[in-house]
């Protein structure tokens, strides 16, 4: 009896607990199991595997489960594999009927009962375990006798055809009556070094060395048959693919007289295995090569850049602000610059540099052989510039540009993993830095990665375990000579006892998105607290400000939760306020006025932070509901010492009142600016030289007391008001 290898089963689920359940399941049975994540990695496995039964789940992300059964059953070569669907839907439903119609030939759902599982999967391990049996009985049987539906010839010591079966004369279009050509005349050779071994590609060179006149010689030290495949042309040209399988025949006195051989046309065979094996190495989108082929040339490039002694470089690109492209125009219109960002990659390199989608806007590139670090720089130069030539996607403008990461490969210290996070680590590093731009890695990028990992795990600790606290800095009124409003600031001391700034961990948050769970809890915590201020006796005319990042004001969640917020602690609009930093960079221009046109309407105040630093302060003022700016504190530092800045500060008071705009200076520390702003007619002051930021209890107080908490200060500054008029009136008298 025949022996027989572990029937092997297949397990398709894009879910990797549901895929070890069955295997958890089929566990009893003497099998081997593979499994496959995706569709795509299922016809990869189906090109080097043989399956007893496919147990495919029909709903996955990229190709549908009835998708991949069509695929696999188109090809002759595969279509005896049984195909049960794994569904958790009713048998009735469309994604079934499709299953069936693609070629499945049963289901079970979710979740699947072991024993009815168990037992489907025996009878197709019996069943395969009898066709694997009777096909090789079938090989040794009478090669003449094979199947009528291939080509057999009989063949003589010379190669010369003696008898051919209606099937070879058809598809190598030989007249019946007349075999004086040679099998010889219809092979074709890419490879005429037959002495080497098969290339995988055309082993027509071996098959003619078996039947040369030199039979003798090959048969002498047991060279008695071959399997084979090339490319054969018929006598009318046609050319086709041949799959063959060759038997030395001997005379009953063992004597060699020719050869017998079947073969059959497989080209369509061949270009379906082809599509397949494409399938599984290149990206369905963008038709260049996808993660899976991507890594397995970059193991090759890493052996092929240690034995010669070259230079390897990686480099990771995805396009900025993808996701607002996708949401903002739809997936169709991100699919189109999928594909417009791959076709200009591909053009920039060149031949030999490998191009692959890692997946969604993902990119990677291979470059082999380097010469220098200044042809990287240029080749990362080309793609910023040609990625950032404006497209049109029917008919719909676009703006588009990518930040780059550039690794080289260390050969002494770096594995391909390593290799690959340097890049990575590049890319986040050229976001950092504004985008549109490339970076080489250096180790200083990895130690602050790894610190923005860290800040980034601790900060949602914070958040859960209130580690988190606001304090809030005084704005003061020099005409009123008292506290008007303050502006909440958050702060931020470790569970190990570090106060970690905000200007560390407020990037961060912004860069992780976690800006959206802080900047929540912000609003709810100010909120409760103007709740409890709001009852003291003098908190009338209080305004309190929250800064906002641009990325809450991207969608309405933002908005939605002030509402709420100042629904559930019954505050008045008018007693917040909304402060937005000018420099910031955000996705949408429309989503982001669209928000603050909203908030506004609403009767909250909205203020410009660190006004005058950024490039549009103008176009700002032009498309924003302002109510206040705040001039930057850089300017205010320079009071005295920096004639432009003064002049600086005189435009813009100039400006606010032209539009009817308030001004509050931050950043005020000295008398001398407090005389300068209070000549230029700035009312509102914030900064150390009334108050460092301040628990809410303080303000509390000062809200319950008819008494200025900044009375000393107050004093200080009027007491110097007049020594300096004393002096200029002694100066003008001299």
């Amino acid at each position: 009896m025949t022996n027989l290898s572990k029937s092997n089963v297949l397990i398709v689920d894009d879910v990797a607990s549901q895929r070890n359940i069955l295997q958890h399941i089929l566990s009893p049975l003497d099998i081997t199991i593979i499994q496959a994540s995706s569709g795509k990695e299922a016809l990869g496995k189906v090109l080097n595997y043989d399956f007893a039964v496919i147990l495919m789940d029909i709903e996955m992300p990229g190709m549908k489960g009835y998708e991949v059964v069509s695929l696999i059953h188109n090809n002759q070569k595969f279509k005896h594999i049984p195909i049960v669907m794994v569904t958790s839907k009713d048998n009735d439903s469309e994604a079934l009927y499709k299953s069936y119609d693609a070629g499945a030939v049963d289901f079970v759902t979710k979740p699947v009962n072991d024993t009815i599982l168990t037992k489907k999967v025996a009878q197709f391990i019996a069943l395969d375990e009898h066709r694997r049996i009777a096909e090789d009985s079938t090989a040794r049987l009478n090669i003449l006798l094979n199947n009528v539906s291939e080509g057999i010839l009989g063949i003589d010591l010379d190669g010369k055809i003696t008898f051919a079966n209606p099937k070879a004369l058809e598809l190598l279009a030989i007249d019946s009556e007349k075999f004086s050509t040679k099998l010889q005349d219809f092979l074709v050779l890419h490879n005429q070094d037959t002495t080497s071994p098969p290339d995988g590609k055309d082993s027509n060179g071996e098959l003619i060395e078996l039947l040369s006149t030199n039979s003798h010689n090959a048969t002498s030290i047991g060279r008695v048959s071959l399997k084979g495949h090339g490319d054969w042309q018929s006598l009318t040209g046609n050319i086709f693919h041949s799959d063959y399988s060759c038997e030395i025949t001997r005379k009953l006195n063992g004597e060699i007289d020719g050869a017998v051989l079947t073969f059959k046309d497989t080209t369509h065979e061949k270009e379906t295995e082809a599509k397949l094996l494409h399938l599984a190495n290149f990206d369905y989108l963008t038709n260049i090569s996808n993660r899976a082929f991507f890594y397995e040339a970059l193991q090759k490039s890493i052996i092929y850049a240690k034995k010669t002694n070259t230079s390897l470089a990686v480099m990771c690109l995805d396009i900025d602000h993808f996701k607002f492209i996708n949401d903002q125009y739809g997936h169709d219109i991100g699919d189109l610059l999928l594909q417009i960002i791959s076709k200009k990659l591909s053009d920039t390199l060149n031949e030999d540099d490998l191009i692959s989608r890692m997946g969604g806007d993902e990119f990677a590139i291979i470059l082999q052989e380097v010469p220098t670090k200044i042809y990287v720089e240029n080749i990362a130069q080309k793609i910023l510039n040609s990625v950032s030539e404006p497209l049109e996607l029917n008919s719909i403008k676009i703006e588009v540009s990518t930040s780059i990461g550039i690794a080289f490969f260390e050969p002494d210290s770096m594995n391909m993993d390593d290799l690959l996070k340097a890049a990575d680590t590049a890319m986040y590093e050229a976001k950092s830095e504004g985008r549109n731009n490339f970076q080489f890695f250096a180790i200083e990028m990895q130690d602050k990665a790894e610190k923005h990992q860290r800040v980034q795990m601790l900060l949602s600790k914070a958040i859960l375990n209130n580690e988190l606290t606001v304090l809030y800095q005084p704005k003061i009124s020099l005409l009123k000579k008292k506290m008007v409003g303050c502006e909440a600031l958050i702060r931020w001391s470790s569970e190990e006892g570090d106060m970690i700034s905000p200007d560390i961990f407020i990037p961060i948050a912004e860069q992780s998105g976690q800006i959206i769970e802080l900047g929540n809890w912000i609003l709810n915590n100010v909120c409760q607290q103007i709740s409890h201020w709001q009852t003291l006796p003098y908190f009338k005319g209080m305004v309190t400000a929250i800064n906002v990042s641009v990325r809450q004001l991207g969608t309405s969640e933002f908005r939605q939760n002030l509402v709420k917020a100042m629904n559930t602690h019954g505050i008045k609009p008018e007693n917040i306020e909304i402060e937005v930093t000018e420099t910031a960079t955000f996705d949408d221009h429309k989503v982001f006025f669209s928000e603050l046109d909203k908030i506004h309407a609403l009767g909250v105040k909205i203020s410009i932070d660190d006004f005058g630093t950024g490039h549009s302060s103008l176009d700002y003022l032009r498309k924003m509901p302002v109510d206040i700016i705040k001039i930057d504190r850089s300017f205010i530092k320079d009071i005295g010492k920096d004639e432009e800045d003064e002049e600086l500060i005189r435009t813009i008071l100039a400006i606010s009142r032209t539009m009817s705009i308030q001004v509050i200076a931050e950043g005020v520390e000295t008398v001398e600016q407090l005389l300068f702003l209070q000549k230029n007619q700035v009312d509102n002051i914030q900064g150390y030289y009334f108050s460092k930021p301040i628990q809410a209890q303080a303000i509390s107080d000062a809200l319950n007391s008819n008494e200025s908490s900044f009375k000393e200060q107050f004093g200080r500054f009027e007491s110097h008001k007049a020594m300096t008029v004393k002096f200029k009136r002694h100066t003008l008298v001299m």
